[in-house]
């Protein structure tokens, strides 16, 4: 059963402001488990929780393994498809004696 003792750990917005992703840690019996959440903003009621998933401690590194896998494959596709972001441009600041 779902505990009031939930830790935000993070709240993903996404590109538009109607929508976002929350990740909680929930205590469960002797462990722990992550919380995602997909809300929507509804006028008049606030964020509603559409969708809810929860995942044990075990099941962490092969879901951080997936996301890596999913976000390679889509770099791979923009690079392919000459959709190459700028990368990241380092500015040396001058440094004192």
């Amino acid at each position: 059963m779902p505990s009031n003792h939930n830790a935000t750990v993070q709240i993903l917005q996404s590109p538009t402001d109607e929508q976002r992703v929350e990740v909680l840690i929930e205590p469960c019996d002797e462990a722990q488990r992550v919380v995602l959440r997909y809300a929507t903003w509804t006028e008049g009621l606030g964020w509603c929780t559409q969708k809810t998933i929860r995942l044990d401690e075990d099941q962490l590194d092969d879901l951080h393994r997936a996301l890596t896998v999913a976000r390679q494959r889509i770099n791979r596709r923009r690079a392919e498809a000459g959709q190459i972001q700028p990368a990241a441009q380092v500015i040396q600041l001058p440094t004192l004696a």
